[in-house]
C-alpha cells in the first residue's frame, strides 16, 4: 500500500500553520473569551456590535446551522476567514463500495458505521499488520481484519470491552487479538514496531497525543489518525508538539481547545432542545445569583443529568439545586418567570457572542491538526490530509495519513 495523491511538503505545512497562527493571534479577542462571563459584547467595534444586535432570531439560527453563511455575513470584519480557504490541503478520496455482511456491523449505529466503513476503505491494498489504538470493542479492527484479511492487534484499557471484542472476533473467526492496556499509564512500546500500520479513529486528546509521541520513538511504517476531543488533555494548558507551535504566542486552555470541537451534527433534536433549555436555566440562575449576592462574576455549576431539563421539570427546582452548590440562601419569595425572562435575554446575548467565536473554530482546529503534522514531518514522516467522510457524518472528519519513506 502506498498513499495516493501528493504528500504535503514541510514548507507548505509551515506556511499554512504560520498563516493560521497569525489570524488567531490578530483576532484573539474575538474567540478566546467566555461568552457566559460577559453581559455585553466584549469587542471594541461598535458597528459589529450593532450588526449583532440587529440579528433576528431566525437569522441567528440560520447562521448557527450554516457557518459558511455566517462567515460571508461578517466578512468585512474578518476578511481572512473567507479568503484562501482553498489552500487547506484536504484530499477528498474516491469512494468505493464496501459491502459488509450484516453480522459484521451488528450493534454499530448508523453514523459510526459510516465512519468505520470510510476509514476501512483507506487501507485498501495494505499488507502490513495493523495496530488499533484505543479500540473499544474493536469495531474498526474487526472491519479491517475482515475486508483486508490482515492480522489486527487491538489495544483497549477497559477489560470488559477487550473480553467482548475478543469473543466476537473468535466467533467470526477473524485474526484480531485484544490486549488490555492503559496506554497512558503503561505506554506499550513493545507493542509498536516498524512493520505496522497504526490506526486510530476518533482517539481523544491525550490518547492520540500519546500515540504520536510513541510513534516518533518506535517509528511504525504507517499511521492513520483521525483526532478528536482536543480538550481532553492531562495538563491545564495545551503543550504543543511541534517546534513552530511551541514558538507561538498563543496559550490554549482546555476551554479554548473545547472551541475546536464545539460544533456537532450528530445529536438529535431532542438532545439539542434539552441543551438549549439547560443553557437558558443556567443563565437564568446566574441572573438570580447576581441579584442576591450583588456579584456579577460568572460562577460555573457542575454537570447535571439532562432529565433536569425535560418536560415536567421546573426552573425553580433547578435553581434551588444550583444555590446549594454555591452554598447560597435564596429569598423565600422569587418571581421565577421574571428571572427566566432575564435568562432568555442573556441566552440570546451568549448565542450571538458564540456566533463570532464559531467563525474561528475551523481555524483553531486546523492549527491543532497542523501542529500534529509538523511534529510527524519533523520525525521523518511524509503525510497527507484526507476528508474521511462528509461533515454531516461527523465534524471530526480529517484523517492524518503518515508514512515513512
Amino acid at each position: 500500500m502506498t498513499f495516493t495523491s501528493a504528500f504535503i511538503s514541510v514548507k507548505q505545512t509551515q506556511r499554512l500553520f504560520a498563516c493560521y497562527d497569525q489570524w488567531l493571534t490578530d483576532y484573539q479577542d474575538y474567540w478566546q473569551f467566555s461568552p457566559f462571563a460577559h453581559h455585553t459584547f466584549p469587542w471594541p467595534k461598535p458597528s459589529l456590535k450593532h450588526r449583532l444586535e440587529q440579528l433576528s432570531l431566525e437569522q441567528l439560527t440560520q447562521f448557527e446551522q450554516q457557518p459558511t453563511l455566517a462567515r460571508s455575513y461578517f466578512a468585512e470584519y474578518f476578511p481572512e476567514l473567507t479568503q484562501n480557504q482553498e489552500s487547506w490541503p484536504l484530499t477528498v478520496p474516491q469512494t468505493r463500495s464496501l459491502i459488509s455482511p450484516f453480522w459484521l456491523s451488528n450493534g454499530i449505529k448508523g453514523r459510526k458505521l459510516e465512519q468505520i466503513a470510510a476509514f476501512c476503505q483507506q487501507l485498501h491494498g495494505e499488507t502490513r499488520p495493523v495496530l488499533e489504538w484505543c479500540a473499544g470493542k474493536g469495531h474498526l479492527g474487526r472491519f479491517i481484519s475482515y475486508h483486508h484479511q490482515l492480522p489486527v492487534t487491538s489495544l483497549e484499557w477497559q477489560a470488559p470491552l477487550c473480553e467482548e471484542g475478543q469473543q466476537l472476533a473468535q466467533k467470526l473467526n477473524l485474526s484480531q487479538h485484544f490486549e488490555h492496556c492503559d496506554v497512558l499509564a503503561e505506554p506499550p512500546q513493545a507493542t509498536l514496531n516498524k512493520q505496522q500500520h497504526v490506526v486510530a479513529l476518533h482517539a481523544c486528546g491525550e490518547l492520540h497525543l500519546q500515540l504520536l509521541r510513541l510513534a516518533s520513538q518506535q517509528r511504525p511504517q504507517r499511521l492513520s489518525l483521525c483526532p478528536c476531543c482536543y480538550h481532553l488533555i492531562s495538563t491545564p494548558y495545551y503543550q504543543p508538539l511541534s517546534e513552530q507551535a511551541q514558538q507561538s504566542s498563543l496559550q490554549l486552555s482546555k476551554a479554548d481547545l473545547r472551541l475546536a470541537v464545539a460544533q456537532s451534527v450528530t445529536s438529535g433534536q431532542r438532545v439539542q432542545n434539552l441543551r438549549q433549555t439547560e443553557i437558558h436555566w443556567r443563565l437564568s440562575y446566574q441572573c438570580l445569583r447576581e441579584q442576591v449576592t450583588g456579584q456579577s462574576d460568572y460562577q460555573a455549576l457542575p454537570s447535571v443529568a439532562k432529565h433536569w431539563f425535560a418536560q415536567g421539570s421546573s426552573f425553580a427546582d433547578f435553581a434551588q439545586w444550583a444555590s446549594q452548590q454555591h452554598q447560597l440562601a435564596l429569598p423565600e419569595s422569587i418571581d421565577w418567570a421574571d428571572y427566566l425572562n432575564l435568562g432568555r435575554e442573556r441566552h440570546l446575548q451568549v448565542r450571538k457572542s458564540e456566533l463570532i467565536q464559531q467563525l474561528f473554530r475551523p481555524i483553531l482546529e486546523r492549527w491543532l491538526i497542523l501542529d500534529r503534522c509538523l511534529f510527524l514531518q519533523k520525525h521523518g514522516y511524509q503525510l497527507k490530509l484526507v476528508e474521511l467522510f462528509p461533515f454531516q457524518t461527523s465534524p471530526r472528519n480529517v484523517l492524518i495519513q503518515a508514512e515513512l519513506p
